[in-house]
């Protein structure tokens, strides 16, 4: 692993509850600008993670990320936002944004995959 701290600041940028932001987002002001940012900023997390050689901490990442979201919606239900999502609830909306999610971030990983095998293609060929 290169640089340690950049894994540690990829698993703190997943510990902001983008999943959960995202919903309140949508509660509060019914615009899809909270699920633009999670869809930005779980790509750019898992690109970075995946550059600098930390494909551990972006799984970590999610997972710690998801849980986090759980926590903050089942605050929220006391709230009153217990019906917005139906027919699912906040929680099963949580967990399938969160699997859906997974799709750029693979397609963010094999960017930045692809990008550095062409560097060490480049490096060989000089």
């Amino acid at each position: 692993m290169k640089k340690w701290w950049i894994g540690l600041a990829v698993l703190a940028g997943y510990c902001i509850p983008f999943v959960y932001r995202a919903l309140l987002e949508d509660f509060k002001t019914g615009t899809l600008l909270g699920y633009l940012l999670l869809l930005v900023g779980f790509t750019v997390l898992a690109f970075i993670g995946q550059r600098w050689g930390h494909l551990l901490f972006v799984i970590a990442g999610n997972i710690v990320s998801y849980f986090i979201s759980i926590y903050f919606a089942s605050q929220m239900n006391t709230f009153g936002w217990g019906g917005y999502f139906k027919p699912l609830t906040a929680e099963q909306l949580i967990l399938l944004i969160s699997l859906l999610m997974l799709i750029p971030q693979l397609i963010a990983i094999v960017v930045a995959m692809s990008l550095e095998a062409k560097k060490r293609i480049k490096k060989i060929t000089k």
